[in-house]
C-alpha cells in the first residue's frame, strides 16, 4: 500500500476522518455508501443511517483525534490514530476502510473498548 494521498481510497478515508474528528458528521456521511457495514468492538451496524446515529452519539464525548499513520491503495485504506475523549484522554485506534466508487462500503474499527468500560 502507498502512503500518499494519490491513493483514491486514502483520499476518501482521510475526508471521512477529518470530518469525523471535527464532529462534522454531515460532511463525513457524504463519502459513505447507504449500505455501509461498520464493525467495531461494540458490535456491527449496517446502513448509513445506523453509522450516522452511532457516530453522532459518540460525538458528545469526542474531543479530537491525532493521526499516527495512513496507508491506502485503490480500494482500501488503513488509518491509525489516537482518539481523544472526555472520559479517556487517549485511546490508540485504527480503522480499515473498503472503498467502492468513491464511497465507504465497509469500516472495521479496532480499539481497546475496556478503556470505556467504567464510563
Amino acid at each position: 500500500m502507498s502512503n500518499t494521498l494519490t491513493s483514491p481510497a486514502l483520499r476518501v478515508a482521510m475526508n471521512y476522518y477529518d470530518a469525523w474528528r471535527n464532529r462534522d458528521h454531515a460532511t463525513a456521511m457524504k463519502v459513505v455508501a447507504d449500505n455501509v457495514v461498520n464493525e467495531t468492538p461494540f458490535g456491527t451496524t449496517e446502513g448509513g443511517e445506523a453509522l450516522h446515529k452511532g457516530e453522532s452519539e459518540f460525538a458528545h464525548i469526542l474531543k479530537g483525534a491525532t493521526l499516527v499513520a495512513a496507508f491506502g491503495d485503490e480500494t482500501t485504506a488503513l488509518l491509525m490514530y489516537h482518539t481523544h475523549t472526555q472520559p479517556v484522554p487517549s485511546v490508540l485506534s485504527s480503522k480499515h476502510f473498503t472503498i467502492e466508487n468513491g464511497k465507504i462500503t465497509a469500516l472495521k474499527g479496532v480499539f481497546d473498548k475496556s478503556a470505556f468500560g467504567a464510563q
